[in-house]
């Protein structure tokens, strides 16, 4: 990674609204801010069936947090104050952890596209 408060996000890649979240991050913060398709090759220590659960996200450290905590590390990173401001807020326990359920019952409703033989759909 380039800076030493660089992440790296491991996103489902076959869900279009991540991946045009996860762009418009990388666009805001590129020095900061790494994308990884969880649907593809990945490091040994993060499960795919969690990283397609809920976003992850590896630290500057090394460790591995996920759901709206990763989104915070992500939101921390970003330049413009709104983000940082909404990593704030949602940073203590009694907002962070009744939203992480929310975001988990969520998730799994997003789309994702179907693929077969190397070719993708809505």
């Amino acid at each position: 990674m380039t800076q030493s408060n660089a992440i790296m996000a491991y996103y489902d890649g076959q869900c279009p609204i991540c991946e045009r979240e996860m762009a418009h991050y990388v666009r805001q913060a590129p020095d900061l801010i790494q994308l990884q398709d969880c649907t593809g090759e990945l490091p040994a220590d993060v499960d795919r069936d969690k990283a397609l659960a809920s976003l992850h996200v590896r630290l500057p450290d090394g460790r591995l947090v996920d759901g709206v905590a990763a989104f915070i590390a992500i939101w921390e990173r970003m330049p413009l104050r709104r983000w940082r401001w909404l990593a704030r807020l949602t940073r203590p326990a009694l907002i962070r952890i009744p939203l992480n359920q929310l975001y988990l019952w969520l998730a799994p409703l997003r789309p994702r596209r179907t693929c077969q033989d190397g070719v993708c759909e809505r």
